[in-house]
């Protein structure tokens, strides 16, 4: 199967199909999506890679996509990675897109240039058509981390967020604040919308109305969690707990509270996702859901390599490895001020009474 032959099945010209492999140009959705099919139903591989696999020479090199090399989590991912690839004897190359979905496709066109045995992948949203119909084409095994792509059959390493993100609420909850916010991420992304669930689960079992204005979007972004958090400051009833979606919407808050001389922990709470390594030098106690990052990359190259060297990697079972989160409790889940104090001590007396305890003065 070549292009010609699937622009004549499309009955289109083989310009028209390179625009839509590449993802670049203008076409009819229709006619996108007639081509699209066809070319997964076809299987469908470009012959310069076809010809890489068959090289008697191939080296063992592993790609790994990550969507923003910023962000801390994604270095210690990387590090995992690399840790296992070296172990496993692979050269691991490191790809970054920046989340922008173009470029990610031009990475997944570049690693059949890199003759690579397998892919592991953050995808930067779950349901781009023309990236995971690239994807599903691959000869080769890929395997995801953190993130998904939309009705695929991958391997993959995730974390529990749903889970992390009760807990954190739930804190919040025990410390006794009721007007808790989120500054959530993507919901185009399996972290965003599963945070956002286990957020929305916590104040539910605790009898704490969901209100729309407490969520605004961050996008897991620093610039766009700071505006976020200006919205919710300017709420005629403003939060006292932020619950940060990710570390640099974390980051985008500190910003934030510094720039307006709010303290941690006194004028705001918060609890975060994932650890800021850097933190640990300041004077910033953030409570943080912390999870095992490089551990996530270690186990995802492994799956890689059993899949690369002991299986079909189009057959068999799926593979799905879940690790647990961790709640750090560092002091910026409390509520510090005299009114908040005054308020929690009022909870916990009405707490009491409701389970049938009699305090010493009565």
């Amino acid at each position: 199967m070549t292009i010609n032959d699937i622009a004549k099945i499309a009955k289109v010209s083989p310009s028209t199909v390179s625009r839509v492999l590449n993802n670049n140009g203008l076409v009819k959705e229709e006619t996108k999506q007639r081509i699209l099919q066809i070319v997964e139903e076809s299987k469908f591989v470009p012959n310069a890679f076809a010809r890489s696999l068959s090289n008697e020479n191939l080296i063992n090199n592993v790609g790994l996509i990550v969507p923003n090399i910023d962000n801390p989590f994604f270095a210690a991912l990387a590090e995992g990675v690399s840790e296992a690839a070296d172990k496993c004897g692979y050269n691991s190359f490191l790809f970054n897109t920046n989340e922008d979905v173009k470029k990610e496709l031009r990475f997944l066109q570049t690693s059949q240039e890199q003759r690579l045995r397998g892919l592991l992948m953050v995808p930067v949203v779950e349901n781009d058509t023309v990236n995971r119909s690239y994807l599903l084409r691959l000869p080769i095994p890929v395997v995801m981390i953190d993130r998904e792509a939309y009705n695929t059959n991958f391997d993959g390493v995730f974390s529990d967020d749903i889970e992390g993100a009760y807990n954190a609420v739930e804190a919040l909850i025990h410390s006794g604040h009721t007007k808790i916010a989120q500054i959530m991420g993507p919901l185009t992304t399996k972290p965003g919308r599963a945070r956002l669930a286990g957020y929305r689960q916590a104040l539910e079992a605790y009898g704490i109305p969901y209100r729309e204005e407490y969520v605004v979007e961050g996008r897991f972004q620093k610039d766009e969690s700071y505006e976020g958090m200006q919205k919710l400051m300017k709420l005629k009833d403003p939060p006292t707990a932020i619950f940060s979606a990710n570390n640099l919407t974390s980051i985008g808050v500190l910003k934030y509270l510094k720039e307006n001389n709010l303290r941690l922990g006194r004028d705001i709470s918060m609890i975060g996702y994932d650890d800021i390594e850097v933190l640990e030098y300041t004077d910033m106690n953030l409570s943080t859901v912390s999870r095992p990052v490089q551990r996530m990359g270690y186990d995802a190259m492994m799956l890689l390599h059993e899949r690369i060297t002991h299986t079909d990697h189009r057959n068999g079972a799926r593979k799905r490895i879940y690790l647990g989160a961790r709640l750090i409790l560092r002091g910026s889940e409390r509520m510090t001020g005299k009114k908040e104090q005054g308020q929690l001590k009022k909870q916990q007396e009405e707490s009491k009474i409701e389970k049938g305890e009699v305090a010493e003065d009565v």
